[in-house]
């Protein structure tokens, strides 16, 4: 045995036992953080309060963040942290395609900085800044979108937040004792929704030689709970997919749409994408290709002719 071993070996457990020590000290105070945080949401009797709680425990996460309450169909600033935009500051959700998905799918998305998918207000002109939105429901509906621009960012933390947001908002006991967050605006008829991204067909005759057509949205409720699911992945998917495309080569994406031919600057990722998204979706008879919604919505800036003569068109 070597002199120094034993020595080694008790400097080892040393460090072990203080490393021990260490993560059971940083698990001890983030318990007592998000405690305090769920603690402090249950007790908001003002939408100030309420902004205020969501911002301090957000800043954990991110250095730049923005609340927005919808207010109809307006995206409307509520609370800010080291954004510096004015605090009238508010746009048409029609005009931010990230914020209209966040709001439609009910789910988190990552989108280029550019106006037509964040604001004019939001927009950067680094062509590679990134957004990150978190929408936070009340119910069936989207009551606050968290936003933010920062480079580092606890993606999960983030969405932890708006996960604790919407349950506190959720809540069905004290109901009486709260103030109702960006209450709903009920009108004598209500547009029905459908279950997929709702772009915009254009107007042109066709993109190639494969016609354009508004696509066929099946009714929800008329779905099997499985088939229900596949819509929902591939849903996931096609966002998934267009953005890591946007957010990977922007400056490709860019030249393809100046150039009114997307198809052919992205042609090896796009018949990748539509070959894996044929196979794992296009299984049943209702199944719509999101993934040329997405497409046409993201990418080309809701313009088809955008992705240009060769592209194939819808799969089918």
């Amino acid at each position: 045995m070597h002199l120094l071993e034993p020595t080694w070996e008790s400097l080892k457990r040393e460090f072990d036992a203080a490393c021990s020590q260490s993560a059971q000290a940083v698990r001890s105070q983030m318990a007592h953080e998000l405690n305090q945080f769920v603690r402090r949401l249950r007790q908001y009797r003002t939408e100030t309060e309420w902004v205020s709680g969501v911002l301090s425990q957000a800043g954990n996460f991110a250095a730049r963040l923005g609340v927005f309450f919808l207010d109809q169909s307006v995206v409307r600033l509520r609370g800010q942290q080291n954004l510096g935009l004015p605090d009238a500051c508010a746009f048409p959700l029609s005009s931010a395609a990230a914020f209209a998905s966040a709001v439609e799918t009910k789910e988190p998305v990552v989108a280029l900085r550019s106006p037509g998918e964040v604001g004019s207000q939001l927009s950067s002109l680094n062509a590679s800044d990134r957004a990150h939105l978190f929408p936070v429901t009340n119910g069936a509906r989207v009551a606050a979108v968290i936003f933010t621009d920062a480079e580092n960012v606890d993606i999960d933390g983030l969405e932890l937040v708006a996960g604790i947001g919407s349950l506190v908002l959720e809540r069905q006991s004290n109901a009486s004792l709260h103030a109702q967050i960006a209450p709903v605006q009920r009108s004598a008829s209500q547009p029905q929704i459908g279950i997929g991204p709702q772009a915009r067909p254009s107007a042109s005759d066709g993109v190639g030689n494969s016609p354009s057509r508004p696509p066929v949205f099946p009714a929800w409720t008329a779905l099997n709970e499985q088939d229900r699911s596949l819509h929902l992945r591939a849903q996931r998917f096609s966002r998934v997919t267009v953005a890591e495309m946007q957010l990977s080569r922007p400056e490709v994406c860019r030249a393809g749409r100046e150039a009114g031919n997307l198809y052919v600057f992205l042609r090896t990722e796009l018949d990748k994408a539509r070959d894996l998204y044929r196979k794992q979706f296009m299984t049943i008879p209702s199944m719509v290709d999101y993934l040329h919604l997405e497409l046409v919505r993201s990418a080309a800036e809701g313009d088809d002719l955008k992705l240009g003569a060769e592209y194939p068109g819808q799969l089918a």
